[in-house]
C-alpha cells in the first residue's frame, strides 16, 4: 500500500477510535458525525460501518442500524461482534427467527458468553419457545449471576409458563440487583423495601430505580404477577413505585386499577382507568377494564358503552364481545347474549379448552334421527349440571346423546333422561357424528327467557347410593334437615365475592329445630371445628363424587348454598334450595329477581351492597325459623 494511502487509512482509523470513545461516553451525536465523515471517505470501512450501526441502534433507529451492520458483515462475515449485534438488531425488529440463527452461529465459539445466551433467550422468548428461552436465561445467569436483564426476562418467561411464584422470585432478584448498584440493601425481601421506611429512603430507592431504564417494565411485570397471585396489596404498592418513576404510564395505571377493583376499591380503580384514557384516548384495554369494573358495581349500561368503545377501536376484540355477551345474558337479552358468548373460544383462557374434533359442531339442526352427538364439557362442575338439561331435548330430536364429563360427575350425569352414554377423560371416544360444547347448547336451541327448559328434576340419585348414606344422615321427622355449603373452589376468579366466611355463615346454624348437614367437600380444620361446635353432621368431606352428594341431598328438606355446584345440583334435583348471591351476580342469576327461571324450586337471597352478607343471611335466618317452627308443629 502506498505511504499516502497508509497515512489516510491510519487517519480514518484514529477518527473511528475517537468516535468510539465519544460513543462509549454517551456523546452519540458527535460520534455519529465522525462515523459519517469516515464512511464518506471510505464506504467500506468495517469498524465505521459496524460501530455506526450500533450507534443507530442506541438511538432507536433499528432499520438504519440493520443496514449498516449487515454491510459490515458483508465485509467480514466471520466477525463475532458483528454477528452478535446483527442478531440484536434483528431481534429489536422482531425478526426472531433470523436473530436466533445469528446467535446460534456463535454458540460453539462463545458458549461461555453470558450476553450471547441472554440474547438467544430473548429471540426464543419472542418465538414463544418459552422452555428453551428459560434454559438460555438460566445458562446466562450461571455464567453471570448479577446480569439483571437476564433475571428480568427470565421472570417474564416464567410468567408466560404460568409459573408465577418463580417469576416473582426472578423479578425480585432483578430489582435487588438494581438497588444494590446504589448501595440499597433489600433485607428480608423486596416487598417491604417498596413500601416501608422513611420518605427519604423511599426517595433514594426511587432514584436508584429511575437510573435504570428497565425498572418501569420490571415493576409493571412484577405487579401483574402479584395480581395473578391475588396478592393485591403488594401489586398496588409495586404499581405505586412504578408510577412514582413515571406518572404518565398507562400500563401501570391499568395494572393498579385492576388490583384496586379486585379489592372492591372501585372509585380509585375508575380514576386510574380514566387517567389512562386521558393519556391514550384510544386505549382499548382501558375501556375494557373500566367496563369490567362497572359490571362489578352493576352499572351495566355504562359497561356496555365501554365495550362498544373497545369494538369501535378493534371490531374483533374477543374480550369485549365476550364481556358484552355476559352483560346481555345478565340483563336477560339472550338473543344477543348467546351469540356474543361464543367469542369465548377466541380468548386465551377458554381457547385451550376448545374441542378440536374433526366432526362438525351442532348449531341447531333439527334432523338428528339416527345421529350421535357428543356433548363436550367446559368450565366448571356447576355449568355441566346446569346445561346437561338439554340432553332430553336432543334425545327428542332423535339423537343418541353421549356426554363427556368430569370424573366426579360421571355417575351422576348418567341418570339424566336422554343420556345414552357418559365418558370421562382417558376413555376411548365412541363414534359420533356431531359435537357441541355444553354451554353452546342454549344458542343452538335459540333459548329465550321464556323458553328455558326448566322442568325438574332431571338428575336422579340411584336408590343404592341413598341407602349407603341413610345410616349417616339425620333421621328425625320432627326437625328440618338442611344441607349447607358456604364456599366455592378457590380457583374460581370470583370466589372471594361469592363465598362467605364460616364465622359469618354460622349465624344461621343456631336456628333451633334444624339438623344441619355439611355438603361441602373442602373444609379446613378451623371450619370443621366451627361445624362441630354447632353440631353439624360433617358428611361432605367424605364424598368421593357428586353421586354421593346427590344421595345425601335426596334425604334433605332444603339446601342452603352460595353460588357453586352444590346449588346447581339441588336445583337440578328439584330440591328446595336457597342460594346466597353476591351484589354483582353471575349472569345466570339475572338482576333483582328472587327466583331463577333455570330452577323452579330455587330462591335467591341477594346482597344489597358489595360485601354485605349480613342482610341476606338475616332474611334467610328469619325464613328458616318460620319453616322450622312449622315443621315442629306439624309433627
Amino acid at each position: 500500500m502506498p505511504r499516502k494511502e497508509t497515512a489516510r487509512q491510519s487517519a480514518l482509523d484514529q477518527s473511528v477510535e475517537q468516535a468510539a470513545t465519544l460513543q462509549r461516553s454517551g456523546r452519540l451525536h458527535e460520534a455519529d458525525r465522525i462515523y459519517n465523515a469516515v464512511l464518506a471517505a471510505d464506504p467500506q470501512h468495517f469498524d465505521a460501518l459496524h460501530l455506526s450501526g450500533v450507534l443507530k441502534y442506541q438511538q432507536g433507529r433499528a432499520v438504519e442500524a440493520l443496514r449498516l451492520v449487515a454491510a459490515a458483515l458483508a465485509i467480514r462475515p466471520a466477525s463475532a461482534d458483528a454477528l452478535m449485534n446483527h442478531g440484536v438488531v434483528l431481534e429489536a425488529l422482531k425478526r426472531h427467527d433470523e436473530a436466533l440463527a445469528r446467535f446460534d452461529q456463535l454458540l460453539s465459539a462463545r458458549d461461555r458468553d453470558a450476553t450471547l445466551h441472554y440474547n438467544r433467550g430473548k429471540a426464543l422468548q419472542g418465538l414463544g419457545r418459552y422452555a428453551e428461552a428459560l434454559a438460555s436465561y438460566d445458562r446466562a445467569i450461571a455464567l453471570a449471576p448479577d446480569l439483571g436483564a437476564a433475571h428480568q426476562n427470565r421472570g417474564s418467561t416464567l410468567a408466560a409458563l404460568d409459573r408465577d411464584e418463580d417469576a416473582l422470585a426472578s423479578f425480585d432478584r432483578a430489582l435487588a440487583l438494581v438497588l444494590a448498584l446504589r448501595g440499597i440493601a433489600t433485607g428480608d425481601g423486596i416487598s417491604g423495601t417498596l413500601t416501608e421506611g422513611p420518605a427519604a429512603m423511599l426517595a433514594e430507592m426511587d432514584a436508584a430505580l429511575a437510573a435504570d431504564p428497565a425498572s418501569v417494565d420490571l415493576l409493571n411485570n412484577r405487579g401483574k404477577v402479584l395480581f395473578r397471585l391475588k396478592r393485591h396489596a403488594e401489586a398496588i404498592a409495586t404499581f405505586d413505585r412504578s408510577l412514582a418513576l413515571r406518572s404518565d404510564q398507562k400500563d401501570a395505571l391499568l395494572g393498579r386499577g385492576n388490583a384496586l377493583a379486585a379489592i372492591d376499591h372501585f372509585d380509585a380503580a375508575f380514576t386510574d382507568f380514566l387517567r389512562a384514557l386521558s393519556i391514550a384516548p384510544n386505549l382499548a384495554d382501558a375501556y375494557l377494564n373500566l367496563g369490567n369494573a362497572l359490571v362489578l358495581v352493576n352499572r351495566t349500561e355504562q359497561a356496555l358503552q365501554c365495550f362498544s368503545a373497545v369494538l369501535a377501536i378493534n371490531p374483533e376484540n374477543p374480550d369485549a364481545h365476550f364481556n358484552e355477551g355476559l352483560v346481555r345474558l345478565l340483563l336477560g337479552d339472550f338473543r344477543q347474549g348467546w351469540h356474543k358468548y361464543e367469542y369465548r373460544w377466541k380468548r386465551p383462557r377458554h381457547e385451550k379448552d376448545r374441542p378440536t374434533f374433526p366432526q362438525p359442531m351442532w348449531r341447531g339442526e333439527k334432523d338428528l334421527a339416527g345421529r350421535t352427538i357428543l356433548l363436550a364439557p367446559e368450565q366448571g362442575l356447576g355449568d355441566a349440571i346446569q346445561f346437561v338439561r338439554y340432553a332430553p331435548l336432543l334425545d327428542a330430536l332423535g339423537a343418541r346423546v353421549v356426554v363427556a364429563a368430569q370424573p366426579s360427575l360421571t355417575a351422576l350425569l348418567a341418570t339424566v333422561p336422554g343420556v345414552a352414554e357418559v365418558i370421562t377423560g382417558g376413555d376411548a371416544l365412541p363414534h359420533f357424528d356431531l359435537y357441541c360444547p355444553l354451554l353452546s347448547l342454549p344458542m343452538g336451541f335459540e333459548t329465550e327467557l321464556a323458553t328455558i327448559p326448566s322442568r325438574v328434576p332431571y338428575i336422579f340419585p340411584r336408590q343404592e347410593w341413598i341407602d349407603r348414606w341413610r345410616v349417616r344422615s339425620p333421621k328425625s321427622s320432627e326437625r328440618l334437615r338442611v344441607g349447607i355449603c358456604w364456599a366455592g373452589t378457590g380457583a374460581h376468579v370470583n370466589n372471594h365475592r361469592r363465598s362467605i366466611a364460616i364465622e359469618q355463615f354460622a349465624t344461621i346454624l343456631s336456628v333451633p329445630g334444624i339438623d344441619f348437614v355439611n355438603l361441602q367437600k373442602e373444609v379446613s380444620a378451623a371450619e370443621s371445628e366451627m361445624l362441630t361446635r354447632h353440631r353439624v353432621a360433617q358428611l361432605g368431606q367424605e364424598f368421593a363424587d357428586f353421586a354421593e352428594t346427590a344421595a345425601v341431598m335426596a334425604m334433605l328438606d332444603l339446601v342452603v348454598s352460595v353460588d357453586t355446584s352444590v346449588a346447581h345440583l339441588a336445583g337440578a334435583m328439584g330440591k328446595a334450595v336457597a342460594v346466597l348471591i353476591p351484589f354483582s351476580p353471575d349472569w345466570r342469576w339475572l338482576l333483582d329477581r328472587t327466583d331463577s327461571p333455570w330452577y323452579p324450586t330455587m330462591r335467591l337471597f341477594r346482597q344489597s351492597a358489595i360485601g354485605d352478607w349480613d342482610g341476606p343471611l338475616a332474611r334467610l335466618r328469619q325464613e328458616l325459623e318460620v319453616v322450622a317452627r312449622r315443621r315442629a308443629k306439624s309433627s
